[in-house]
């Protein structure tokens, strides 16, 4: 039996538990993308979400990451098993699907919106990725973009693999060249790109958001266009955290916020852009990894992904990924101070 299989059978066994109390003092961060009211690649559907949340209602104290930021940076209270459930990027079905069930469990939730992609300005490049894989062309070719190749089909099989090795080599590059590339498939394809984010790629709006801010949910910064902001001139990085501010308080006034980098590892973001952060008065920023140093840093809090998976949730919920972290001594540099 490999080490998943032991950690699941000691889970079942009582072992979840002994992880929740032996880091009851450790408040740790889920973070989530996108859901669905069925089971569908890359979301969580309503009946699994549910579940999850009435498991944290049940075992654990929800909070929001501003509240946990606050306690752990200047002294404030915060209960034992505090967990933050986080949320990216702004999709409309967070609405649809993730905060009735919330709401209904009253567990706070802090929830990190593109301004520019909540506008209605733009879509998200990875959502136009995939649009534009789900109409290349049927015929057996090959097409050179410069940064990427797509060989035609695209078979159902071997779909999600194509769109992960693409969008990871995307990742690393700069908007322009991103663009250009995107735009060379839908040349080459013949397919026409929406300047909007079509069904089932929208964003809430700015009057669902005022809704939900009113109902406790805490709604936080994930900047203006969602680049990565190692990629960007520092005159960018100001654009696109004090513009994601100044958004957010035009259209839901003033609150308290967190700021969460897109894409959220180590090479996503540069030391001088915190001063900006902190500038923007946002109370805190949160990655998108997890190691042992937890929430150390202030502005690069650690985050725990959690997803379908019933099993990496239930470690991450319970801290058994956390005290494995901590074992190994796990960790990743974040350099800023």
């Amino acid at each position: 039996m490999n080490i998943s299989g032991l950690i699941k059978l000691a889970g079942e066994f009582g072992g979840y538990a002994v992880a929740r109390t032996i880091t009851a003092s450790r408040p740790r961060i889920l973070m989530y993308h996108r859901f669905s009211q069925v089971p569908h690649p890359g979301h969580v559907g309503a009946d699994e979400f549910e579940q999850q949340v009435r498991y944290i209602s049940k075992h654990f104290n929800p909070v929001t990451v501003s509240r946990i930021a606050l306690a752990l940076h200047e002294g404030k209270t915060l209960p034992q098993n505090s967990i933050a459930i986080t949320v990216d990027d702004g999709y409309e079905d967070f609405y649809s699907v993730a905060w009735p069930i919330l709401k209904k469990y009253k567990a706070p939730a802090t929830f990190y919106v593109t301004t520019d992609f909540v506008n209605g300005d733009l879509w998200l490049w990875p959502d136009q990725l995939r649009y534009l894989l789900e109409r290349s062309p049927e015929s057996e070719n090959s097409f050179d973009f410069g940064l990427v190749s797509v060989k035609t089909p695209l078979k159902a099989i071997a779909f999600e693999q194509s769109f992960w090795h693409i969008n990871q080599v995307l990742l690393k590059v700069d908007n322009a060249e991103k663009s250009e590339c995107l735009a060379a498939m839908a040349r080459t394809w013949n397919v026409d790109l929406p300047v909007s984010a079509p069904e089932g790629y929208r964003a809430v709006t700015w009057e669902q958001l005022k809704e939900m801010q009113a109902e406790g949910l805490e709604i936080g910064g994930h900047t203006v266009t969602h680049p990565s902001l190692a990629r960007v001139t520092m005159a960018q990085a100001r654009y696109e955290i004090l513009g994601c501010s100044q958004a957010l308080e035009q259209h839901l006034g003033k609150s308290v916020r967190s700021f969460c980098y897109p894409n959220g590892t180590p090479d996503d973001f540069v030391a001088e852009q915190v001063e900006l952060i902190r500038e923007a008065g946002f109370s805190c920023a949160a990655v998108a990894f997890a190691d042992s140093k937890e929430h150390q840093q202030r502005y690069a809090m650690r985050r725990h992904a959690s997803s379908s998976d019933q099993f990496q949730f239930l470690k991450a919920v319970s801290g058994v990924e956390l005290l494995g972290m901590k074992l190994r001594k796990a960790q990743r540099e974040t350099r800023y101070e």
